[in-house]
């Protein structure tokens, strides 16, 4: 079984991507479910609650909101909530694409925003990096989460120091076009990389 990884910032349409690769065949992780159930820890829950106060997490659970409010936006901030989630969020990732090959599939795509930043990233055959334009891809948060315009902007804005990581990827893949040229593109990368 091939492990692809499918990368990129918030908004690029890395779901959109996942959900084309599905239809193609492919069993797809989505790595921002198994981030919130890191969260859930109870262990994660306290060393969040010590970190980032009563404010964040409280009564064994992380205010997911409330913590996204203190870190999007300082880099500081969310690097010390990386530093308590992304070595859980490395083993389960690995826990979950293992059993996998025994499910005959012949792609396993793990959806991972923060790939790139992981201490330890699973083992992966190929990286995608889906990509668009911040203004279309603060548009799109917007949609998808209800934040303001600006609010979307600003937290786009704010990720941004991660934008030097998309070179690592293995693929490209521009989406600032429609659903069709997405998908075309996706046909294009799924021929030449598919056995």
């Amino acid at each position: 079984m091939r492990r692809w990884a499918v990368t990129g910032p918030t908004g690029a349409g890395k779901s959109a991507v996942t959900a084309l690769l599905a239809a193609r065949g492919a069993v797809v992780l989505e790595g921002d479910r198994l981030g919130h159930a890191v969260l859930e820890r109870p262990e994660v829950a306290a060393a969040v609650r010590a970190r980032f106060g009563p404010d964040c997490a409280a009564d064994g659970r992380v205010d997911r909101a409330a913590l996204g409010r203190r870190v999007f936006g300082d880099a500081e901030e969310l690097s010390a909530l990386d530093a308590i989630t992304h070595g859980p969020l490395c083993a389960l990732m690995e826990q979950e694409l293992a059993p996998l090959a025994a499910t005959g599939a012949a792609l396993a795509v793990l959806e991972a925003a923060v790939y790139f930043r992981l201490p330890a990233p699973p083992r992966m055959d190929l990286v995608v990096a889906v990509l668009a334009d911040p203004r279309t891809r603060a548009e799109r948060l917007a949609a998808r989460t209800g934040l303001t315009a600006a609010a979307a902007l600003a937290r786009v804005r704010a990720l941004s120091h991660l934008d030097r990581d998309w070179a690592r990827a293995d693929l490209l893949i521009h989406n600032d076009g429609g659903p069709d040229e997405l998908a075309a593109a996706v046909d294009r990368r799924w021929a030449s990389q598919t056995p």
